[in-house]
């Protein structure tokens, strides 16, 4: 610093305690919440769970009803998070917003109860919801739901999205469909061991499709939608909806498959209180 005035040196010594005081508080913020240092979650903190939500959830999710009492609080604080941190838009008339947000929150952290990152950080930055099938500029047609890896923007029509929750059985969730192609670009940008192993199921499952005398057999038996077929994405999004409402069926029939979906989510939605291959924290 030789050459600066004392004035030079003292702003220069303000700025550096600034900076260190600034990097302490953004790694103990981080520990202590498990959420990033950012001022939109220091201006939006998470809303506590009311009795009212939980009843709902226990209604219209079947696998909470599943869950332990100590997987019900984690699912339950995994949920009043997402709810609380993403950017939720709704265009038009959409009525029973909050059942919705419900939908949605309980469908991203379904899939991560496996998983130690549930946050979908890389992925989901946006929800919007329409009232009903709307049209999608970028693809020039109408959807029910779709995900945006570039905009990290996922979409639903929400008379869909209530329908997937009104029957639990029928293998189909425009939630859980969805959710599924965001948590797949969310794994593509982590490096983690438990990211090499969900990407290594994907892999497999790529593989599957390439078989086409396997993939014929398939579409005959018509237990997954012929929709799945498209590319590995949708196969994977065909079979998380099978894996999340029809677990025991799917299992039975396709054990294989099944196995893959076992070891990409480290979850098993058959079993009360199921045994994660991982200590879950937070």
């Amino acid at each position: 610093m030789a050459g600066l005035s004392e004035a030079d040196k003292d702003i220069a010594a303000l700025i550096l305690v600034v900076g260190l005081l600034f990097v302490l508080v953004k790694v103990l913020y981080e520990r202590l919440m498990h959420e990033r240092f950012t001022l939109y979650n220091l201006l939006h903190p998470v809303a506590k769970i009311t009795a009212v939500e939980r009843h709902f959830i226990s209604g219209f999710l079947e696998p909470f009803n599943k869950f332990d009492s100590q997987q019900k609080r984690l699912f339950l604080k995994r949920f009043a998070w997402f709810k609380s941190k993403k950017r939720f838009v709704f265009y038009g008339d959409v009525p029973n917003q909050e059942e919705l947000m419900a939908y949605i929150a309980a469908s991203a952290v379904l899939l991560t109860m496996g998983m130690k990152r549930y946050q979908y950080y890389r992925s989901v930055s946006r929800i919007i919801v329409y009232p009903s099938k709307y049209y999608s500029r970028i693809h020039q047609r109408h959807h029910l739901g779709e995900y945006n890896p570039r905009l990290k923007t996922l979409v639903f029509s929400a008379d869909t999205l209530k329908e997937g929750f009104r029957i639990p059985n029928d293998r189909i969730n425009l939630g859980i469909h969805e959710f599924s192609h965001a948590l797949c670009y969310e794994m593509k940008q982590n490096g983690n061991w438990r990211t090499k192993r969900f990407l290594f199921g994907l892999k497999k499952l790529k593989d599957f499709l390439a078989d086409t005398a396997q993939v014929e057999r398939l579409s005959r038996e018509a237990f997954f939608r012929n929709y799945g077929y498209e590319n590995v994405y949708e196969f994977f999004a065909i079979l998380t909806e099978c894996f999340v409402e029809s677990p025991k069926e799917f299992q039975t029939n396709y054990p294989n498959l099944y196995k893959t979906l076992q070891i990409m989510y480290n979850m098993d939605f058959q079993y009360q209180g199921y045994r994660s291959r991982l200590r879950i924290v937070s």
